[in-house]
C-alpha cells in the first residue's frame, strides 16, 4: 500500500533531520486526509503549545499557547486515542470554542505518548467539512502519534545524556542505552551497569573484546560488527549499526550499536560508544512491514476480485439485457416464454454471484454470523435432493441418494447455511459430471449431547490433479468442467470451507484425477427442541383489490416493479418516494399495507416507521408495514422489528412473499369483518 510504504521512506530516510522528516510527514498526512492545517502539539499544565505547523498562509507560528479546553485536542486527549470529526458543525460539539472562534469543520488528531506520559498530539484539520474518516484513517494517525511518541522520547533520553554527565547511570537505565569502553594499551573492557542489564551478565562477569564480539548473534550481525570495529581501528571511521544480539540469558533482542575510535600519534588507543536495546521499535518496524505486505496481499486479492467479478458479471447480464431487447418486437407467445426463462436464469446466477461476493466479503473482514434455529434436520435434505433430482435427470445423471436421518430429529444450527454447503456441493457435482453418476449421503448419530452428521457427496465427473486439489478451498480457485471450460467466482468452495469451520466441522477431499471426486463433511450440530409447526398458508389466488396499499421507496425501479407485481393481485397502490412523503400519505389516508424501504433520502424507513407507529398514525392493529431492502443480515432485520415493522423481504424479492403479505391482511380482514 502506498501509504505504508511512503511513511516508511520517510522515517527510515537517514539523509533527513529529524525536524525535516517531521516537515515531510506533516505535509504526507495532510495528502493522506486531504485538510488544510497540521500541528504537532506539547501539553504542558493544561497549555496546548505548538512545537511544529504547516497551514496555507503561514498564519499560525510555532510557539504559539492556546488553553487545551479551546482546542478539539481537548476530546482527544480525553479518549486517549484517535478522534475525529468530519463536519463539527453539525456534531455535539457545535458549540465547542475551536469551532466558534476558528470554524474548523473538519479534524482527525491523536495523542503522543512517551510511555505512559502524554507529551500533546499531532492532528490535521481544516475550516471545509470532510468526507467521513474510516478505520483505516484513524489507524495512519496512530501511526503517526507512535512513531513521534518513540522520537521524542529517543531524543529526549539523548538530550538529556548530554547535558548532564552526571545522571547518567540513571538516563541509561531510562533511555535503556548503556556505555562501553575498551582500553587498547591494557585491553581492559569497561561497562556501563546498564550496558550489563543489556548483556543480561551478572556483576562478577568480566567482559573482553573479543567475548563482547561473541555475543552478536552468529552470521549477518557478528561480521558487521567485526567489520564496524576492524574498520574503526584503521581508519578511524564511526559505527552506527542495528544488530541482532543474543544475551546470556539466551534471549535474542535488537540493538543499536555505536562506536568510535581515539587514536594518538596514529595509533588506535581506545574505543568507545553506546548500546541501546531498540528490540521494541524494530519489532514495531517489522510489524509496520507485515502490515505493508498484508495491505499489499489484501489489495491484490481485492484487485482480482473485482476483476474476477466485473467479467462473471457481464454473463448473466448479457442473458437478462439480451432477453428483453428481443422481447421488445416478440410476437410469438412461446419464444416469449422462453426468452423470459432465459433472463429469468440469468438474474438468479447474478443473485448467485453477488451473494457469494457478499459472503466473502463478510469472512474477510470477520464479520459472518451464523443464525441458528430450530429445524426438522431431514427436512433439509429432502428438499435439497428434490430440487436436483430434474436437473441431474436432464443430464441423464443418476442421482442417488440416501438420507438415513429421523423424522423427527430436531437440531439446532444456522439451516440456511448447512443447506447453502450442500447445494453447493451439489452444484459442482452436477457441473463436472458428463456422465455416470452421483451419490449423496446424510446420516448422523447422537455423541456426547449433540448431533454428530456426516454428508458425503461422490461424483464420476473430471476429478481433479493433485496440484490443484492443494489449493482447493482458497479464492478464485477454478475447477475445469467436463467440457474444458471454468465458470462462476471461483468463491464457492472457499466460503464452504469457511463456514464448515464455522460450525466447528471438517471437510475432506479424495479425487483422481479424470475419475471422480468425493467429499466427506463431519458437522457436531446441538440438539434442536421440538417446535410446534403451523400449516403453511395454501396456494390460491388472492384478490387484493379491496386493499389499501402504500409502496414507499425513492427508486423508481423498484417502485415499477412491486407496482407489476401488485396487479396480479388486482392492488392499485399509491406510493411515496421517502419517509417523510410516506407519513404525510398515511396521515390523509388509512392503509391496510404498506411496502416500505429501508434506505432512504431524507428519512429512512426505519426512522419513517418508528414515527407512524409512535404517533399511532398507523397501528399494528390496523396496518401491516413490511419492509422491502437489500439489507438482509440479522442485525438489519432485528433493526427492522425494533422500528415496528411486521414482515421483512429481502430484494430481490419473490412474487408469493407478496402474495403471502398481501394474504396476511386479506385474511385478519375478513375475521374482522365476520
Amino acid at each position: 500500500m502506498n501509504f505504508l510504504r511512503n511513511f516508511h521512506y520517510i522515517v527510515s530516510d537517514q539523509e533527513q533531520s529529524f525536524d525535516e522528516k517531521i516537515e515531510s510527514l506533516l505535509k504526507f498526512g495532510l495528502e493522506v486526509f486531504d485538510l488544510d492545517i497540521a500541528i504537532i502539539s506539547e501539553i504542558i499544565n493544561n497549555q496546548y503549545i505548538v512545537r511544529y505547523v504547516i497551514t496555507p498562509d503561514n498564519s499560525l507560528a510555532v510557539g504559539t499557547i492556546f488553553e487545551v479546553a479551546g482546542t478539539y485536542c481537548t476530546h482527544t486527549l480525553a479518549a486517549s486515542k484517535a478522534l475525529a470529526f468530519h463536519q463539527a458543525s453539525t456534531s455535539h460539539i457545535a458549540h465547542h470554542p475551536c469551532y466558534v472562534n476558528f470554524q474548523l469543520e473538519s479534524y482527525i488528531g491523536a495523542p503522543i505518548k512517551i510511555g505512559e506520559v502524554v507529551f500533546g498530539t499531532v492532528n490535521f484539520s481544516s475550516p471545509n467539512p470532510s468526507t467521513p474518516f474510516t478505520q483505516q484513517a484513524h489507524d495512519y494517525v496512530e501511526l503517526f502519534s507512535q512513531w513521534l511518541g518513540s522520537e521524542f522520547a529517543r531524543i529526549k533520553a539523548n538530550e538529556q545524556l548530554l547535558k548532564n554527565n552526571n545522571t547518567l547511570v540513571k538516563l541509561e537505565s531510562i533511555a535503556n542505552i548503556g556505555s562501553w569502553e575498551v582500553d587498547l594499551l591494557t585491553e581492559k573492557v569497561t561497562w556501563s551497569d546498564q550496558t550489563r542489564r543489556i548483556y543480561q551478565v551478572d556483576d562478577s562477569f568480566v567482559p573482553d573484546l573479543s567475548s563482547a564480539i561473541s555475543f552478536f548473534k552468529e552470521g549477518e550481525s557478528r561480521e558487521r560488527i567485526t567489520q564496524a570495529v576492524e574498520s574503526g581501528m584503521q581508519t578511524g571511521e564511526k559505527w552506527h549499526l542495528d544488530l541482532e544480539l543474543v544475551t546470556a540469558l539466551n534471549q535474542t533482542i535488537w540493538v543499536s550499536a555505536f562506536g568510535e575510535a581515539e587514536f594518538v600519534d596514529g595509533s588506535c588507543v581506545r574505543l568507545f560508544g553506546t548500546l541501546q536495546d531498540v528490540t521494541e521499535s524494530v519489532v514495531l518496524r517489522e510489524q509496520l512491514k507485515n502490515k505493508k505486505a498484508q495491505a499489499e496481499r489484501m489489495l491484490e486479492d481485492r484487485s482480482m476480485l473485482l476483476a474476477k467479478i466485473s467479467h462473471e458479471l457481464r454473463t448473466p447480464l448479457n442473458g437478462i439485457t439480451g432477453m428483453l431487447t428481443t422481447l421488445l418486437d416478440e410476437q410469438r407467445a412461446e419464444k416469449r416464454v422462453e426468452k423470459l426463462t432465459v433472463a429469468l436464469r440469468s438474474a438468479d446466477i447474478l443473485l448467485n454471484i453477488i451473494n457469494e461476493v457478499l459472503d466473502f466479503s463478510k469472512i474477510n473482514h470477520g464479520e459472518l454470523k451464523l443464525e441458528p434455529n430450530h429445524f426438522l434436520l431431514k427436512t433439509i435434505f429432502v428438499d435439497l435432493a428434490s430440487l436436483y433430482i430434474p436437473l441431474f435427470k436432464d443430464k441423464n445423471i443418476d442421482f442417488n441418494t440416501q438420507i438415513t436421518i429421523a423424522d423427527d430429529c430436531w437440531a439446532h444450527c444456522d439451516n440456511t447455511r448447512l443447506s447453502q454447503i450442500v447445494s453447493n456441493l451439489l452444484s459442482n457435482a452436477l457441473k463436472f459430471t458428463d456422465a455416470g453418476q452421483v451419490n449423496f449421503q446424510a446420516n448422523v448419530a447422537q455423541l456426547n449431547n449433540q448431533l454428530a452428521l456426516q454428508l458425503v457427496v461422490s461424483d464420476t465427473g473430471t476429478g481433479m490433479t493433485k496440484p490443484f486439489l492443494d489449493s482447493l478451498f482458497s479464492p478464485f480457485t477454478q475447477e475445469i468442467d467436463a467440457k474444458g471450460s471454468k465458470g462462476g467466482t471461483g468463491l464457492g468452495l472457499a466460503i464452504v470451507k469457511e463456514l464448515i469451520d464455522y460450525m466447528g466441522g471438517t471437510i475432506k477431499v479424495d479425487s483422481i484425477f479424470q475419475q471422480g471426486t468425493t467429499f466427506i463433511l463431519d458437522i457436531p450440530l446441538a440438539i434442536g427442541t421440538v417446535q410446534v409447526e403451523t400449516n403453511q398458508r395454501a396456494r390460491v389466488a388472492v384478490d387484493g383489490s379491496h386493499l389499501s396499499v402504500l409502496v414507499v421507496d425513492d427508486n423508481q425501479i423498484n417502485r415499477f416493479v412491486l407496482d407489476a407485481s401488485l396487479e396480479k393481485l388486482h392492488i392499485k397502490a399509491d406510493f411515496a418516494v421517502d419517509g417523510e412523503d410516506a407519513i404525510l400519505k398515511c396521515k390523509q389516508s388509512k392503509y391496510d399495507l404498506i411496502f416500505m424501504d429501508c434506505v432512504m433520502p431524507q428519512l429512512d424507513g426505519l426512522e419513517a416507521t418508528k414515527i407512524l407507529r409512535t404517533e399511532n398514525i398507523c397501528s399494528h392493529d390496523d396496518t401491516l408495514i413490511v419492509a422491502l431492502t437489500a439489507n438482509t443480515s440479522a442485525t438489519d432485520k432485528l433493526a427492522c422489528k425494533q422500528a415496528g415493522m411486521d414482515m421483512f423481504i429481502s430484494k430481490p424479492f419473490k412474487l408469493h412473499l407478496i402474495e403471502e403479505a398481501v394474504g396476511i391482511v386479506v385474511t385478519k380482514l375478513c375475521k374482522r369483518n365476520n
